[in-house]
């Protein structure tokens, strides 16, 4: 009996470590090399527990990171972060999408998302992506008091945040503060009572700004306001919604301005003519998508010393700008194997953000080691700056940047609870495309908001 007994403890052992065997196996991720992003001439590591990273957007050094890949590649003998394609080919870049969002739905998640292509809100809800709070506030170079919260905060859904990204400016309006009020808020009357204050002749914006673009920023800024995306439901049939239309209307269409600039192509002289307008006070606002600390004192000098971070006027009287990502925005999946190494690969958003702006280091860090060594650069030394381009060319040599400034600059952004919709481009063109006919003059107000509400409802409840 005793001889038996040994054998079956002997096979039970053998079984315990077969059947280890077998879930490891089966926990490993799989994937074929004609999966992998064609551009990044990848192998796989047999030997490696494998990351996949869902790759759904092209521009690299921007909102794809390649070196941090590669170099997390190198440091690492047991892990490989493998880029799988999903972006599509330039013609559908919507095939790629769906193929992601199709894996998702059948289990298969990756590891680490591009949220380009991906829908925040429905990802979210869906129970896909993992909340990044506890990893932030556990990591010894981030945590909570390492971190320029409001833009996260921002990005927060139901107290949870679930995107990493690195950078940020800020879409605003910008007003000189002797004429429009050192503020950073206002409604559509109080913009509406600004103007006609302003000389004869005068414009709100600059000449080639266009209804689409108007309504663009305006409904990145406040969409959220009539779009309830974990009950399905939507309601444009409202005050606010119908004053920022009117609003809109009362702008160029895109065909307007087009064929207005068509003539400047060529022609230097109109182009300065257009500045010369802003200069000479009969432009009201000024509105801009990248301010940053890195470009207050240029704006203070276009505005005569200070300029007002006014704002887009919004009908509840809240702050009127909004944080735009400038870099990656990835997620990690709730699903993921290993979550210390995704972590370990996502936390270089904050500690190496790739600016995706017009200028090198012109965006706001959330790393706040990074903002104050760019805070303390400016707050040091003097710049040099050129406030406009065509009139006045003259390379103009400012002060370094005072206490004051920098403070009203930080109470300003602190003030921004909103954040550009992440990877709602579906939902985004399906709303300027039903409000098309209406900034073209074919369809009146109402009908646009009733077909809003029909057409916006039908595809929230499809998504449920």
């Amino acid at each position: 009996m005793k001889k038996y007994k040994k054998y079956i403890i002997l096979l039970c052992a053998v079984l315990t470590l077969l059947l280890a065997a077998c879930s490891a196996d089966s926990q490993k991720r799989q994937i074929t090399p004609d999966e992998l992003d064609p551009t990044l001439n990848q192998e796989i590591d047999p030997d490696k527990e494998i990351l996949i990273y869902a790759r759904t957007s092209r521009n690299d050094g921007a909102w794809f990171n390649r070196q941090a890949v590669d170099e997390f590649n190198r440091s690492h003998d047991d892990i490989q972060i493998l880029v799988k394609d999903y972006y599509g080919s330039e013609e559908d870049k919507a095939q790629g999408y769906e193929r992601l969002r199709s894996e998702m739905a059948a289990g298969q998640v990756p590891d680490i998302i591009d949220l380009a292509g991906v829908s925040y809100y429905q990802a979210i809800q869906k129970g896909y992506l993992e909340d990044l709070w506890p990893y932030i506030e556990n990591d010894p170079d981030l945590g909570r008091d390492g971190v320029l919260e409001a833009p996260l905060k921002a990005a927060e859904v139901n107290g949870g945040l679930y995107a990493a990204f690195g950078a940020v400016t800020v879409d605003t309006l910008l007003g000189t503060a002797s004429q429009v009020g050192d503020r950073i808020s206002w409604t559509f009357q109080d913009i509406q009572d600004a103007f006609d204050a302003m000389p004869e002749g005068a414009t709100l914006l600059q000449f080639d700004a266009s209804r689409e673009m108007v309504a663009g920023i305006l409904m990145h800024l406040s969409l959220e306001n009539y779009v309830d995306q974990e009950a399905g439901t939507c309601s444009f049939d409202s005050p606010g919604f119908r004053s920022m239309l009117e609003f809109v209307s009362r702008f160029p269409t895109q065909k307007e301005v087009e064929e207005e600039t068509a003539v400047f192509a060529d022609d230097f002289a109109k182009w300065k003519e257009a500045e010369e307008r802003f200069v000479s006070g009969l432009q009201m606002l000024d509105n801009s998508q990248y301010v940053a600390l890195t470009s207050l004192q240029k704006l203070n000098a276009r505005h005569g010393g200070r300029c007002a971070f006014i704002g887009y006027p919004v009908e509840d009287g809240s702050t009127g700008s909004i944080f735009r990502l400038t870099g990656q925005c990835i997620a990690m999946s709730s699903t993921c194997k290993n979550k210390e190494a995704a972590w370990e690969f996502m936390r270089t958003v904050y500690t190496e953000p790739k600016d995706g702006t017009p200028d090198n280091n012109s965006a706001i860090p959330i790393w706040k080691v990074l903002y104050g060594k760019q805070k303390d650069t400016l707050m040091r030394t003097e710049q040099e700056i050129v406030p406009f381009l065509l009139t006045q060319q003259q390379i103009v040599t400012v002060p370094p940047l005072a206490v004051e400034e920098v403070r009203r600059f930080e109470d300003f952004i602190n003030s921004i609870d909103k954040i550009e919709l992440i990877g709602e481009q579906d939902l985004f063109n399906l709303v300027m495309e039903v409000c098309a006919p209406y900034f073209s003059g074919d369809k009146p107000l109402d009908e646009t908001v009733s077909l809003l509400d029909n057409r916006v409802g039908l595809y929230l409840s499809e998504q449920k």
